[in-house]
């Protein structure tokens, strides 16, 4: 199973994504956990731009998250295979949120179709005013209104096809516990509904 949180910067991803994959080992399930952009070559140079280090037009930064998205899935695929949960801090949503926001969103797609879509989507919901106080700022897209419009695609997306059965918003906003709680009975009402 392959799970993807998604949401705008400083919604949470990266800290209850890797207490989503400890939490589940100790539970005694196998899991792993992984992230995009990933830290194989092509996600160094993607953070490299991110970071304004590296100058690339919006459409060459869109090639270079998909290709190393299919780099990403060339690890993940035999972890599923073995039946290891994978947990992914970002994925294809990302893509279609951010640089949707830049370019046609159809485009987006075509260049993703290659990736394998994620069983379950936690897209971590946080306004933008907020998220901007959790983020370091001179990134890419740490400004106001590029946050606003990547979170209104998500909104979009995430009550749509094929996105919309597979995904459960979680507000960000509260209490880090309670927030965590959340996901975990999502996460294990999923999971024991597979079994």
């Amino acid at each position: 199973m392959l799970i993807a949180f998604e949401g705008i910067d400083g919604s949470g991803k990266t800290t209850h994504s890797k207490r989503l994959y400890f939490k589940l080992r100790d539970l005694g399930y196998k899991s792993e956990w992984t992230s995009e952009p990933t830290k194989g070559p092509i996600g160094t140079i993607i953070r490299k731009a991110l970071r304004g280090e590296l100058e690339f037009d919006t459409k060459i930064l869109a090639l270079l998250f998909a290709a190393d998205r299919i780099y990403h899935n060339e690890r993940i695929s035999p972890l599923l295979k073995e039946g290891k949960i994978v947990i992914s801090d970002r994925y294809i949503l990302s893509s279609l949120a951010y640089q949707g926001s830049e370019l046609p969103i159809e485009w987006v797609y075509f260049i993703n179709r290659w990736a394998r879509m994620p069983d379950i989507v936690i897209y971590l919901d946080l306004e933008p005013e907020d998220a901007i106080k959790r983020v370091k700022s001179g990134e890419r897209y740490h400004l106001i209104d590029k946050l606003r419009r990547v979170r209104d695609i998500y909104l979009k997306l995430i009550n749509s096809n094929p996105w919309k059965n597979k995904t459960y918003l979680v507000n960000t906003s509260g209490r880090e516990e309670e927030v965590f709680r959340e996901i975990l009975d999502i996460t294990l009402s999923v999971l024991r509904g597979i079994k």
